[in-house]
C-alpha cells in the first residue's frame, strides 16, 4: 500500500478517492434539510411554512401556506393544513369556516360542539379520533384535561375561494372582531330587537381571545354533555356526524416493522362526500415503509412524532431539468399554464444520435421530524424511513381518494414479499457488519 501510494498511479488513484470522498460528503450535507437538493422541495414544507393566526399562554392556531407551486396546485392546491394547541383548560370561542374541515386528534381530550342544521350536538374527542366538521357549521371546544395538552391536525378543504378560507366569529370584541360589527345599526336593531349598544357590551363581556381559559363550571357542563355520537336511530347518513377511532381500528398492515391504519368513505359518510381517506402509518425506528404510490389518490402527509427521511421518485424534476431550453424560458416568460403537457412534449423532442431520450427521474429527497408536511402527487413511487433513535408517526390524508389502490413496487418487481414495512437500509447495514 505505501508502495502504490508513492507511485504517480498510486496518488492518482488516492487523489480520486479523496475527491469522490469529498464530493460524497458534500452531497450528504446538501442532502440535509436546508441543502438544496435535499430540502425536498416543492414537495416538502417545515416548520417555516406555518404562520400563526393566533397565538396565547391559553395556545395557538396556526395555518400552513398555501400549495401554489405548479406541480401541487392540481393537484392539492385547495386544500390547507392547520394546527391547533389548546392548553389545558382551554375554551376555543364559537366560530365557523368557509371550508370543510377533517381533523385528527394528534394529543389529549376534548370537547367538540356543533351547531349546524338546527342541532347541537356535543362530542366528547380523544387521542386518534378522527371527526368531519362541515363548512358553516359554528364550533367551540374545549381542553377538558387538567395537565395535558389538546393538540389537533386538520386539513381544510375551503368552498368560497380555491385555496383560501377564513374564520368566522359571531361573538367578539376587539379581538376577535365579531361579523356583526360590520352590519348597519338599522340591522342589528330589527335582528335582536335591541339598540347595538347593548348587544356589543354582552358580546364583549362573553369575549377575551380566540382561546381564554374555561372555568371549572364551564368544564363540568360541557363534559356531562358530550357523547361519542350514534345516539340517532336508523341508518347512517351523512349529517350523522360522530367521531370515528382510527387507532382503535384493527391495523390494516401490521408486522415488528410498523402499524398502518386508515378510515375510508366505507367507515365514514362524510369522508366519502369529502372524496378523502385518512391514514397513520406508524414505523418503528430503524425500519421503512416499502416503495409504493397511490392509483389516484394525492396525499397530504403530516409528521406526528419521531424523524426520519422520505425519498420520491419524480418526472418533473429530472435530472437535466435545470437546463433552460428555448420552448422552456418562453413559458417562463409567458402565462402558459400547460406546463406538464409542454414539458412531456419538449422531453418527446430532445433527441442524442438520431434516438429519443428516455424520461429522466430526479430523487426527492428530505429529512422529516414532527411538524414537516409532505405533497405525494398520485402515480409518484415514494418510501418513509424512519430513524435509528424512536418511531415516526405519519399522518395521511389522501384526497380524490374513492377510486384509489394501492401498489408497492416491489410487487411489480418481484423483489420482495407482501410486507408493507420492512427493517431499513440502516438495520440492514448493522446486521451484515
Amino acid at each position: 500500500m505505501g508502495a502504490m501510494a508513492r507511485s504517480p498511479l498510486g496518488l492518482l488513484l488516492l487523489l480520486s478517492l479523496c475527491s469522490a470522498t469529498a464530493l460524497a460528503s458534500y452531497s450528504y450535507v446538501e442532502s440535509g434539510e436546508g441543502g438544496r437538493s435535499g430540502s425536498g422541495r416543492p414537495y416538502h414544507f417545515g416548520e417555516e411554512s406555518f404562520r400563526h393566526w393566533s397565538r396565547s399562554r391559553q395556545g395557538r392556531f396556526r395555518v400552513l401556506g398555501r400549495f401554489t407551486h405548479e406541480l401541487l396546485e392540481d393537484a392539492v392546491g385547495n386544500y390547507r393544513v392547520a394546527e391547533l394547541e389548546a392548553a389545558p383548560r382551554a375554551f376555543l370561542q364559537p366560530s365557523h369556516y368557509d371550508a370543510d374541515e377533517v381533523m385528527f386528534v394528534k394529543e389529549g381530550e376534548g370537547v367538540v360542539v356543533l351547531l349546524a342544521r338546527g342541532k347541537r350536538e356535543s362530542f366528547c374527542v380523544k387521542e386518534g379520533d378522527v371527526l368531519v366538521i362541515p363548512a358553516g357549521a359554528v364550533v367551540y371546544s374545549a381542553n377538558t384535561q387538567q395537565n395535558k395538552w389538546f393538540r389537533v391536525v386538520m386539513l381544510l378543504n375551503p368552498v368560497s375561494t380555491k385555496g383560501r378560507f377564513e374564520e368566522f366569529f359571531p361573538i367578539g370584541g376587539e379581538s376577535p372582531e365579531s361579523f356583526f360589527s360590520v352590519f348597519s345599526d338599522d340591522v342589528l336593531q330589527a335582528a335582536f330587537n335591541t339598540r347595538r349598544e347593548e348587544w356589543e357590551q354582552v358580546f364583549e363581556k362573553q369575549s377575551k381571545g380566540e382561546i381564554t381559559t374555561a372555568s371549572e363550571e364551564q368544564i363540568r357542563e360541557l363534559s356531562k354533555s358530550c357523547s361519542r355520537g350514534g345516539r340517532h336511530g336508523g341508518g347512517e347518513s351523512i349529517w350523522d356526524i360522530k367521531p370515528s377511532s382510527l387507532t382503535g381500528k384493527k391495523p390494516s398492515h401490521s408486522n415488528n416493522h410498523g402499524r398502518h391504519y386508515e378510515i375510508t368513505g366505507d367507515d365514514c359518510p362524510q369522508l366519502r362526500a369529502l372524496d378523502i381517506e385518512v391514514g397513520l402509518a406508524n414505523i418503528s425506528r430503524g425500519s421503512m415503509m416499502a416503495p409504493s404510490y397511490s392509483t389516484h389518490a394525492n396525499k397530504v402527509a403530516i409528521v406526528l412524532e419521531g424523524n426520519g427521511y422520505f425519498e420520491m421518485a419524480c418526472p418533473h424534476l429530472s435530472s437535466d431539468s435545470g437546463r433552460s431550453s428555448p420552448r422552456r424560458r418562453e413559458r417562463e416568460h409567458g402565462s402558459s399554464r400547460e406546463w406538464g403537457r409542454e414539458e412531456e412534449e419538449e422531453g418527446r423532442e430532445e433527441q442524442e444520435g438520431g434516438q429519443t431520450k428516455s424520461r429522466g427521474y430526479k430523487q426527492v429527497r428530505s429529512r422529516i421530524s414532527e411538524g414537516s408536511v409532505i405533497v405525494i402527487p398520485a402515480g409518484h413511487p415514494v418510501t418513509l424511513v424512519a430513524g435509528d433513535d424512536k418511531n415516526l408517526a405519519v399522518l395521511c390524508f389522501g384526497v380524490n381518494a374513492q377510486h384509489d389502490e394501492k401498489e408497492k413496487v416491489d410487487r411489480v418487481i418481484g423483489a420482495q414479499s407482501d410486507a408493507v414495512f420492512l427493517r431499513g437500509p440502516s438495520s440492514r447495514r448493522v446486521a451484515s457488519e
